[in-house]
């Protein structure tokens, strides 16, 4: 319980740690285990999933990397290997390998996406299914390409379709809905055709040309405003999870639309 006086001015109403839906994940880009501990000590309350970003959890010692995930289940954050590196394991044919390290590693679920692959919906749907199967593993789903690649299959058939192998939720790609104008129909969609709750929002980075802070915070505040308070909402930086729980609770830096 928050004993902090200040906190019982707050009006809206946020569902708390173990939620299904509100969900916050934040990328670690290979953040130090004291700094991590550190930032965990003011938001974990406000965290629901970590990844480990692209293929940097094989740059880390095995220690680092266990502890690593540790400090983030002792706080109930569901941790998971980018799903880049799925991909790296398709392309080499090592995706055996790949899962069966991630479970000796630790990690309880693994991410499939396919950003940069040209693999069928089948294909994936059956990657999906031997994580969950073969290894126990539990597994994110993602949907939409990197900048500059077009998308094969139709978005919201795909989301769709991970969801039915046995993904709990399906990223949506921040550089296939969020580089340039904001698309949308094509968002509202597949939240149509999977429902909202089902599926996390990729917040767009510095990684993406032309990106600005200032565009991050204004994606943030639309889909806050779109579909409400209880949005899930991915890629957050670290830094910026106070700023995004605030925004939620309508306490944040409301201006700039």
């Amino acid at each position: 319980m928050n004993d902090n006086p200040l906190a019982g001015l707050v009006v809206a109403e946020r569902s708390a740690k173990p939620r299904d839906n509100g969900l916050t994940m934040i990328a670690d880009w290979g953040m130090p285990c004291g700094e991590q501990q550190d930032f965990l000590s003011v938001g974990n309350p406000f965290v629901d999933l970590a990844k480990i970003a692209v293929g940097i959890s094989a740059l880390l010692d095995a220690g680092t990397l266990s502890r690593k995930i540790q400090l983030y289940a002792a706080n109930d954050i569901l941790t998971f290997p980018g799903g880049q590196f799925l991909e790296y394991s398709v392309v080499h044919c090592i995706t055996d390998e790949y899962m069966q390290a991630c479970v000796k590693a630790g990690f309880p679920c693994i991410e499939v996406s396919d950003n940069l692959l040209a693999i069928d919906l089948d294909s994936k749907s059956e990657l999906i299914r031997r994580a969950r199967q073969a290894y126990g593993l539990r597994v994110l789903g993602e949907v939409g390409k990197k900048e500059g690649l077009d998308a094969k299959y139709d978005l919201a058939e795909d989301a769709s379709r991970c969801l039915s192998a046995g993904a709990e939720k399906v990223f949506l790609e921040a550089a296939d809905f969020f580089a340039g104008d904001v698309r949308e129909e094509e968002l509202e969609r597949i939240a149509e055709r999977c429902g909202i709750e089902n599926v996390i929002f990729e917040l767009p980075g510095p990684w993406i040309e032309g990106i600005t802070m200032s565009d991050i915070h204004r994606i943030t505040r639309w889909l806050l405003g779109r579909f409400g308070a209880e949005v899930n909402i991915a890629n957050v930086s670290p830094d910026n999870v106070l700023k995004v729980e605030a925004l939620r609770l309508g306490i944040g830096v409301n201006a700039g639309a």
